[in-house]
């Protein structure tokens, strides 16, 4: 055995572990698997030696008999076509070779660095044992070969070596089997390591093992069913364990640490404001609201807002100024923002924080803006989110983000944290919102609670009905393509769940070389204005306007435009156009009236004959007037260099591009300050396949 052992050991170094490893490091990484191992494994050698006997004795009973009742001895039937070569090979499977994977899958997994192999493998034993234990000290069952009488097959090709072998056993704690549970344990934690070759070794070796302890008369087919029932429920405990989620929640809750300290900072902001307010003699309720106050905020990413209930009678001008004052007073590095009203935002205590003044109001259907209804938000999330749920909201918001689709603000176009905390107050958890995800299609409606409005006066991608204000859709800002890819990587989550779809790889940028070569390929033109100095809820619409402006009057000059995309840089703003040609021909055909149409006719044939424009007169095919005329624009960068300014531009993209601005050719384009912009542009794997 000892030899076999060796044999094996010296095989499987070479052929199945990794050459390079730090032992250190996993002895670090695993310390809690393996004194979970060595704990199980010392407390059954006890139980094995010490308690059993005790426990047999106290039952004073064999529960074999049972057994044979109804299997009717036919496993001990089995002896009787006993091979000298079959026993050969199961008595070396059963004593050899599958006590050599009990010490070395733990110390390959340990080399390896196989985390969630050794996971796996660590609780499944702890989990077979707690279940079977019970049976062993009170349900004793003698093996099949010693009930029967029957000579040991062990001992008949290893002469004496069940004197050893049951120092680890007993010849009655049969069901239910251990080795079945325990090589099916070891098949089952191998799959999730990278190492083909013992995943398959294992699984061989797991249909092996039970046809040996069939074969070889040790055990009834009933202990076989209970191994195999006692794993399965541990696999179902392991699957639970090695959950994505469960590794996510440890990096995204907050510690009671992190907890105490932004608690203590908001109680002391909400004193910093009562002072002020005192001192400006005003009767303003501070409140806190937003994920800090519903506790659904990521422990790497907190907000707090803090909103100021302003009696209603008062003046509008008044709110906006004292609010303004105060947040002024109280926050570092202030900056003011505007949403209905200005309101600060700053830095307290570390913390983004943001002072948002507002009306005290007893319903939200008696705003009078709409930041008015964002307590009832508070309230109504507070009131109906399980706490045991507020995880899975997290889980939702960091899974949000990996993908790209989280915050409502218009340089995202996605899901706003509100949003995420009703998905799951609608559907129960994380897992649960993905699986109704996947299936979503463009128009999709959705009511958190009854309510009498019309879910189809809407007419966005997706309709969430705020049940704090039924009159407005939670997810107006989200955009079409962000929601296709939320369905998508529902999906694809769901089938493969990976750690990058909440904390993807970062993108590898290429190299300007490989760019180069992919631009020279196609056709791009770009155009270089002043980055605006305003907040981006005010300049990304107005990208996204202006391009659209300009993509339709090339349009309308001849140019078609195959894709249009931008990039925010550092001190500009590119807006980038890939038209079908960079120039195009001199002459186009210009469509009249059909010929019925007399007067327009007359018309158009008295202009375009006079023109100075018209290459070829008007003429007649198949009832309809034509002209050829001469284009004013061949190439598309004079087009946009003489006619930008009359595009139809957003307001500051329209006084950023009158401060000067630049007509980049394609080669142009091929600069550091694009990388990160073309290596999205030309790569398109999803985030969490990057």
């Amino acid at each position: 055995m000892g030899l076999g052992n060796l044999v094996l050991f010296i095989f499987s170094i070479f052929f199945m572990v990794n050459r390079k490893f730090s032992i250190i490091k996993s002895l670090k990484d695993q310390k809690v698997f393996l004194l979970i191992i060595i704990s199980v494994v010392t407390f059954h050698v006890i139980e094995v030696n010490f308690i059993d006997s005790y426990a047999t004795s106290f039952v004073g009973r064999n529960f074999a008999p049972l057994f044979q009742s109804f299997e009717d001895g036919l496993i001990a039937a089995v002896s009787h076509y006993w091979s000298m070569p079959l026993l050969i090979f199961f008595v070396l499977v059963y004593i050899v070779i599958y006590p050599f994977t009990l010490w070395f899958s733990p110390l390959l997994f340990l080399i390896n660095e196989n985390k969630k192999a050794m996971k796996s493998l660590a609780y499944g034993l702890l989990s077979i044992y707690i279940l079977s234990l019970p049976f062993y000290l009170f349900l004793p069952v003698t093996n099949v070969y010693t009930y029967y009488g029957i000579h040991s097959a062990l001992n008949s090709i290893i002469p004496s070596i069940e004197n050893f072998f049951y120092h680890t056993t007993t010849q009655n704690n049969c069901f239910p089997s251990l080795h079945v549970a325990m090589t099916l344990l070891i098949a089952k934690s191998s799959s999730f390591t990278k190492n083909k070759r013992y995943k398959y070794f294992t699984y061989i070796l797991a249909v092996t093992v039970i046809m040996s302890v069939l074969y070889l008369s040790i055990h009834w087919i009933t202990d076989v069913i209970g191994g195999v029932v006692v794993f399965l429920i541990a696999s179902a405990i392991i699957n639970y364990m090695n959950r994505v989620e469960r590794d996510i929640l440890t990096k995204i809750v907050p510690t009671i640490k992190d907890r105490k300290r932004i608690n203590d900072t908001v109680r002391t902001l909400i004193e910093r404001v009562k002072n002020e307010c005192s001192k400006m003699k005003l009767n303003v309720i501070p409140k806190l609201v937003g994920s800090v106050a519903k506790d659904t905020y990521l422990k790497n990413s907190v907000d707090i807002d803090l909103f100021l209930l302003f009696p209603k009678n008062t003046p509008r001008e008044e709110l906006e100024r004292n609010g303004l004052d105060i947040g002024r007073k109280i926050l570092e590095d202030t900056e003011e923002r505007y949403a209905e009203h200005p309101y600060v935002r700053g830095i307290f205590n570390d913390y983004i924080t943001e002072i948002v003044p507002c009306y005290h109001i007893k319903s939200a259907e008696k705003k009078v803006s709409a930041v008015d209804r964002t307590p009832f938000h508070t309230e109504y999330v507070r009131e109906h989110l399980r706490i045991w749920r507020r995880n899975d909201v997290r889980l939702l918001k960091q899974f949000m983000k990996g993908i790209g689709c989280y915050g409502a603000e218009a340089e995202v176009e996605g899901f706003s944290g509100y949003l995420c905390e009703l998905l799951i107050i609608k559907y129960g958890s994380f897992r649960s919102v993905l699986r109704n995800a996947q299936n979503w299609k463009d128009g999709m409606r959705i009511k958190i609670k009854d309510t009498r409005r019309d879910v189809y006066s809407f007419n966005d991608p997706l309709v969430v009905i705020d049940p704090v204000d039924p009159n407005r859709n939670v997810a107006s800002a989200l955009s079409r393509e962000k929601l296709h890819i939320f369905i998508r990587a529902s999906r694809e989550y769901l089938k493969e769940s990976k750690i990058s779809f909440f904390f993807p790889n970062k993108i590898k940028l290429l190299p300007l070389s490989k760019i180069r070569k992919k631009i020279d390929n196609q056709s791009f033109i770009g155009i270089k204005i002043p980055k605006l100095n305003i907040i981006s809820d005010n300049l990304f619409p107005q990208i996204r306007k202006s391009l659209k402006s300009i993509s339709n009057y090339c349009e309308r000059e001849g140019f078609k435009i195959i894709n249009t995309a931008f990039e925010v840089g550092k001190d500009s703003i590119y807006l980038i156009l890939s038209p079908e040609k960079l120039e195009i021909e001199s002459t186009k055909i210009h469509k009249g009236p059909p010929d019925k149409e007399e007067e327009h006719v007359k018309s158009f044939i008295n202009k375009w004959s006079r023109s100075r424009d018209t290459v070829r007169k008007p003429y007649k095919v198949d009832g309809i007037w034509y002209v050829e005329i001469r284009r004013e624009y061949t190439k598309l960068e004079n087009l946009l260099r003489d006619k930008l300014r009359y595009m139809g531009l957003g307001k500051d993209i329209y006084s950023s591009i009158e401060k000067g601005f630049k007509i980049i050719p394609t080669s142009g384009l091929v600069v550091d300050e694009l990388r990160e912009f073309w290596t999205r542009y030309f790569d398109k794997r999803m985030p969490w396949d990057r």
